[in-house]
C-alpha cells in the first residue's frame, strides 16, 4: 500500500472532488503495478491500465463518506473494488469472447485465454488482499472483517445471475425475469462497492439499507444503459454487436418483441436462436426489429424509473455533500 496520508490530509473532505477521488486511486494502482512489472503483475497491469470510468472505486469512497468514514481507511478498498471488477470483465471477455475492451484489445486477445484466465484470478486476489490493508489504514478490524464478508456475498450473488444469464441465451424471457437476473448481476456489483464502502465508514443498519437499495437501483439502470449502447449509436466499451453474437436477450429486445406482432416476434427469436449467420448481419437485423417495435425509448423510460427509485433511497441518508454526489449519480442525465 502506497502512503497517500499527506495529500490526503491536504483535502478538504466534505468537499473532495471526483478528480482528487480518482487521482488518488490511480495513484495507488502505479505504485502497487509500476510500467514494465512482469509475469502475473504485467496481466493485472494490462488490465487496469489505461483507466476506465472507476466507478466502483468512486462508489466506496463516497459511500463510506456519506455515512462519515474517513478517505484513508477506505482506500485500499477502493483498489480493492477495481481488481475485482477487472478481474470479472477480463473473464467475462471470454466468455462472451469479445476481443476488445476500454478501447484497446482484451488481455485474452493479447495473452491468450489461459493467461488471461489467471490473470483475473490474479486480480480478484489482489482485491481480496488490498481489502484486508485497510485495518492498516485505520480501519477496525471488525468492519474489515464484515466488509470481506460483503464482498464475497455480493461476488456469489452476481456469479448466481452469471449463471442464469448464460441459461436464459438464445430464447426470449419475460421482461420481468430480465430485471430480476439484472438486479442480481449488476445491482449486486454496485452494491459490492456501495457495501464496502458503508462498512468500513461505520454505517446503522438504515444506512446500510438506503445504500442497499440504492445500488440495486442504479445497477438496473446502468444494466439497462448498457444493453441499450448496442441499437442507440452509443459507443459500449465492449463490441456492439457482442449481445447478439452470444444470443442474449437484452431489455430493448425484450420489449420490442413484446410490442411486435407474432411474424415479427418469430423473426427475434430467430435472430437470438440464430449461430451460423454471421453476427454483423444478425445485429443490424435485429436493431432494426429494436427500433421499428420502440424498443429503445421504452428501455430507456425504464432505466429512468429503476434512477428514481435509485435517487429517493437516498433520502434517509445525512444531507451531506457526499450523499449529493451519490443522488447526481442517480439522474436521467447521466445515463442520456
Amino acid at each position: 500500500m502506497t502512503d497517500n496520508v499527506d495529500f490526503i490530509t491536504d483535502i478538504d473532505v466534505p468537499q473532495v472532488a471526483d478528480a482528487e477521488v480518482a487521482a488518488l486511486v490511480r495513484a495507488e494502482v502505479e505504485c502497487r503495478w509500476p510500467d514494465g512489472v512482469s509475469g502475473l503483475d504485467e496481466v493485472v497491469r494490462y488490465g487496469l491500465v489505461p483507466f476506465g470510468k472507476m466507478m466502483g472505486p468512486w462508489l466506496v469512497i463516497r459511500s463510506s463518506l456519506a455515512v462519515g468514514g474517513e478517505i484513508a481507511a477506505v482506500l485500499p478498498a477502493a483498489v480493492a473494488l477495481e481488481c475485482v471488477q477487472v478481474g470479472a470483465m477480463m473473464h467475462d471477455d471470454i466468455i462472451d469472447r469479445d476481443a476488445h475492451r476500454r478501447t484497446k484489445r482484451a488481455a485474452h486477445a493479447v495473452f491468450g485465454e489461459p493467461t488471461a484466465i489467471v490473470g483475473g484470478d490474479g486480480l480478484f486476489f489482489h482485491g481480496f488482499a488490498a481489502l484486508s490493508e485497510c485495518q492498516e489504514a485505520g480501519a477496525p478490524a471488525t468492519r474489515v472483517a464484515r466488509a470481506l464478508a460483503v464482498l464475497s456475498r455480493a461476488g456469489l450473488r452476481i456469479g448466481s445471475a452469471a449463471i442464469q444469464e448464460i441459461r436464459m441465451s438464445r430464447g426470449i424471457c419475460s421482461v420481468e425475469t430480465y430485471l430480476d437476473m439484472i438486479r442480481e448481476k449488476s445491482g449486486a456489483l454496485l452494491w459490492m462497492a456501495c457495501g464496502v464502502g458503508a462498512t468500513l465508514g461505520g454505517a446503522d443498519d438504515s444506512a446500510t439499507k438506503a445504500l442497499s437499495q440504492y445500488s440495486d437501483q442504479l445497477g438496473i439502470a446502468y444494466q439497462i444503459r448498457d444493453d441499450l449502447m448496442a441499437y442507440d449509436g452509443t459507443r459500449a466499451g465492449k463490441p456492439n454487436i457482442s449481445d447478439v453474437r452470444n444470443g442474449r436477450p437484452t431489455l430493448p429486445v425484450l420489449l420490442a418483441h413484446d410490442r411486435a406482432p407474432r411474424e415479427q416476434q418469430r423473426r427475434i427469436e430467430r435472430l437470438l436462436a440464430d449461430t451460423a449467420s454471421p453476427a454483423e448481419e444478425r445485429h443490424v437485423a435485429m436493431s432494426e426489429l429494436v427500433h421499428a417495435f420502440d424498443g429503445v425509448q421504452a428501455a430507456r423510460d425504464v432505466s429512468h424509473s429503476h434512477v428514481q427509485m435509485a435517487a429517493a433511497a437516498l433520502e434517509s441518508l445525512p444531507p451531506t455533500d457526499h450523499r449529493n454526489a451519490l443522488a447526481e449519480l442517480a439522474t436521467p442525465g447521466r445515463l442520456v
